[in-house]
């Protein structure tokens, strides 16, 4: 049998990931929804708000102009708090990253 005719009958958690990405691109751009979970998208904001305090910190260290100091250390503290919001709200709903 070729490849296509055994994509269908494959089994396991690698289809099931393939076919809830392909459910959610296709919800996204085709149709406009987000189907996703709400922990996945409580985990994709929280992924994003600790990257945005890592770029704040890097800022912050690279910085040299006196006048952008005091921009950097609110962009920072600004980071840190949206991040330790979001921490704070996933653990009340519950929400536990993978751990792999």
């Amino acid at each position: 049998m070729n490849g296509l005719t055994n994509f269908g009958r494959r089994s396991g958690k690698a289809e099931g990931n393939f076919k809830d990405m392909l459910s959610n691109f296709y919800a996204r751009v085709i149709i406009g929804e987000d189907m996703r979970s709400e922990e996945d998208k409580m985990l994709e904001n929280i992924r994003q708000a600790h990257d945005d305090w890592r770029n704040a910190e890097s800022y912050f260290q690279t910085v040299t102009d006196p006048d952008l100091i005091d921009y950097a250390i609110y962009r920072v503290e600004a980071a840190r708090t949206r991040y330790t919001y979001l921490m704070k709200l996933a653990r009340e709903m519950g929400v536990r990253g993978n751990t792999q």
